[in-house]
């Protein structure tokens, strides 16, 4: 039985003409040809399956959809295969867009911001809606474990309303009630005698003027720190002894002698960038942290709590707001204005329908950014103090309109990199731009997708990178495009820039066919794999999502290796340069995982051919390499390729001109010595190992010497100090 008739009859699906895609009648029979070629469904055989599904699990719910929503969705072809057939279940999309045009309106969903509202839609199909209150609601009936579905029942649209500052402030000496001792703490602080502190401010440099008198320009404002007077905060009583025995007099004179702070002068102070090793002391401060902190939420001086996260239409209204601002011409150009454009197609909006800052906090970096053209990316970098949180807090810790969590708070208290990554990508989001922190070893940064100007094309680009580049990168934001769902490596959020500048319509429809792939027995994907990645590459080079589930299902290692390279051939063609290198070998690496969680070889012969395939690929997972080894000689065959490796590894070019290079040999190194159950055979191992490293210990980058990562791996796994740079030669 073909892929096609397995499908047909998992699905029930009916054969659709291509005259319903019309709009795109001639790329859709393109991309048409090719699936039936290979076998497989049509894109529009199983929307017209799956619609039928979720409009009848709808009306089971009780829920009626008006007929021009429907006939809109359908009249479409990139609306409808977007809402029905990007996710398992599209009843929750379908409603989410639905429920954003009750809110927003009919223009706004159906012609002015469509790709937005699909992101919006298709994003918070992943995660939990908020209650009926805010748009979106519980369900009266649901199952246990059942997401809650958009509310689509009948409402007024939308007013776009900024919640103010939620502070009441309490009268900490009303005479008509007994003070309480947060009354007292506020009292002390708000009573006292004003105090001299520094304060970082901006000034701009003194005028200069040339030899005709006139001024020259005056160049950009620096950040200078001056002395001001003003009342005390909690954090200055935290870092002044003599404060302190001020505020412990003060409070016991008030009839709470039990309310002390003890931290020492200047334990922590306002620009102390000391971690502080003693737990004693460390308790005392977070004691007296918590005691200002609690004092000013008590009091109105700060917010109990953090602002509600808006609701998908509350978050879309307020980005088109934005969008529609009427900046003037100069204005535009100096703000980059718009900095993304809000029509783009919905795959490269999910970072921005993701961000759920309260609007209460996007307002006040927003009214900065369109007033006076600030945007800050970056914070106050406070060094290894960012590790203790306690410690961070009381430092700094003041009046303040908005709660921890907040990028007001971040700005505020200052942080590592961690704080700095969040800044950056919550002010890129607050002006329209998607983006989201990311990880690096041992370090944050930040991915923003951007829109090339002059060429039109989108990219995902990488900010604030520390240890390494895009190779070590792993994207925060949720992989929408698979019920896996997580956190994905910085290429397949780049390969869906580059799937939607390739052909948008061809790759929403790799999506479809994934999903009616996915709704497959294993049997028949473990069949059909290679047809399948073929068809889906054919119609875009960059369908990502579709090849990964490709290799996921091959069952066993040959059949991985010719998906491989299926992808190769169209990578060959069309995915060739030096920018999509990464791409090319993260598929690879994907393909080469898989082999290694597959059952291994049985024998010798097999073994050689595999190797023999693997090396064509240029495979350079250590652990699969080393499974064929043993697979092929035992051993004696392992020992003999890993000095083999070795010795190509000291001869390579690369060992002199890259510590990335040095550094991943480092890594295959630790892998094939994993690789030996016994301790005293994997440290004899690392001893014959070293051996070739004799007289070539060391490298030299940028004028600096140091021993080679490989050799500092194999000394620990040989029980050895490495030498030092001075006595390599």
């Amino acid at each position: 039985m073909t892929l096609l008739r397995t499908l047909l009859a998992a699905c029930a699906l009916g054969a659709a003409p291509i005259s319903a895609w019309s709009p795109v009648a001639a790329r859709a029979a393109a991309d048409e040809s090719a699936v039936a070629t290979a076998g497989l469904p049509s894109p529009a055989a199983y929307l017209d399956s799956i619609s039928r599904a979720t409009l009848e699990a709808a009306r089971a719910k009780g829920i009626d959809l008006p007929p021009d929503f429907l006939a809109w969705v359908d009249s479409d072809p990139l609306v409808r295969a977007s809402v029905y057939g990007c996710r398992k279940d599209p009843l929750p999309v379908l409603l989410g867009l639905r429920s954003l045009e009750i809110d927003l309106g009919e223009d706004a969903v159906r012609r002015d911001y469509t790709q937005l509202a699909l992101a919006f839609a298709i994003q918070h199909s992943y995660v939990p809606a908020p209650r009926k209150a805010s748009g979106w609601n519980d369900g009266d009936a649901q199952a246990e474990g059942e997401r809650a579905l958009p509310d689509v029942s009948p409402r007024a649209r939308l007013v776009l309303e900024i919640p103010g500052d939620p502070r009441v402030p309490v009268d900490t000496k009303d005479p008509s009630r007994t003070l309480d001792a947060n009354d007292h703490i506020v009292n002390f602080l708000e009573d006292h005698a004003e105090i001299e502190a520094e304060v970082e401010a901006k000034e701009l440099p003194p005028l200069e003027y040339d030899e005709k008198g006139v001024a020259k320009p005056q160049g950009k404002a620096r950040t200078v720190m001056k002395t001001v007077r003003r009342k005390p905060v909690g954090a200055d009583v935290i870092a002044s002894a003599a404060m302190q025995a001020e505020f412990n007099a003060y409070m016991a004179a008030h009839g709470h002698p039990e309310v002390r702070v003890d931290c020492g002068d200047r334990a922590v102070h306002w620009y102390s960038k000391d971690a502080i090793a003693d737990k004693d002391l460390r308790a005392r401060i977070k004691a007296a942290h918590d005691l200002f902190h609690d004092a000013y939420r008590a009091k109105g001086r700060m917010p109990a709590e953090r602002d509600r996260a808006p609701t998908p239409s509350e978050s879309m209204a307020w980005f088109i707001r934005n969008d529609r601002h009427a900046f003037d011409d100069d204005t535009r150009a100096a703000r980059k204005w718009p900095r993304f454009p809000l029509d783009a197609p919905w795959p490269v909006l999910l970072m921005l329908a993701a961000d759920d800052q309260p609007l209460r906090e996007r307002e006040d970096i927003w009214a900065r950014f369109r007033d006076a053209g600030e945007f800050r990316t970056y914070g106050e970098y406070i060094g290894g103090i960012a590790q203790q949180f306690d410690m961070q807090s009381a430092r700094r810790v003041a009046p303040l309109a908005f709660s921890y969590g907040s990028i007001q708070m971040m700005w505020k208290d200052g942080g590592v990199c961690g704080t700095m990554g969040n800044i950056g990508a919550r002010t890129h989001r607050i002006v329209g731009q998607p983006a989201s922190t990311a990880g690096q070893p041992g370090h944050c940064a930040i991915v923003f997708m951007e829109r090339d100007a002059a060429t039109g094309a989108f990219r995902c680009k990488g900010g604030q990178y520390a240890t390494g580049g895009d190779e070590v990168t792993t994207v925060h934001a949720g992989w929408n495009y698979d019920d896996r769902g997580g956190r994905r490596p910085m290429v397949f959020h780049q390969s869906v820039a580059w799937a939607v500048n390739r052909d948008f319509q061809a790759f929403v429809d790799t999506l479809v066919l994934l999903r009616a792939w996915n709704a497959l027995g294993d049997d028949a994907r473990a069949r059909d794999c290679v047809e399948f990645a073929r068809a889906t590459l054919a119609m875009n080079p960059f369908a990502l999502p579709a090849v990964e589930a490709a290799i996921r299902a091959a069952p066993d290692a040959p059949t991985a290796v010719r998906v491989l390279d299926a992808f190769a051939e169209v990578a060959a063609e069309q995915a060739s340069g030096k920018e999509h290198a990464l791409y090319r070998d993260t598929v690879r690496d994907l393909a080469h995982a898989r082999i290694r969680q597959l059952p291994p070889v049985k024998s010798p012969r097999d073994a050689e051919a595999l190797l023999k395939d693997l090396e064509r690929q240029r495979c350079d997972d250590a652990e699969l390499l080393a499974m064929c080894w043993r697979a092929i000689g035992g051993d004696e065959e392992f020992a003999r390729r890993t000095r083999a490796e070795v010795e190509r590894y000291l001869a390579s070019p690369e060992r002199a001109s890259s510590k990335r290079a040095s550094e991943d040999f480092a890594k295959s190194l630790k892998a094939w010595a994993q690789s030996i159950r016994k301790k005293d055979a994997r440290a004899a191992w690392a001893a014959a190992m070293l051996e070739c490293f004799k007289g070539k210990e060391s490298l030299k980058f940028r004028g600096k010497e140091s021993i080679d990562p490989a050799v500092v791996e194999l000394s620990k796994t040989a029980g050895r100090e490495p030498p030092s740079p001075a006595g390599a030669t």
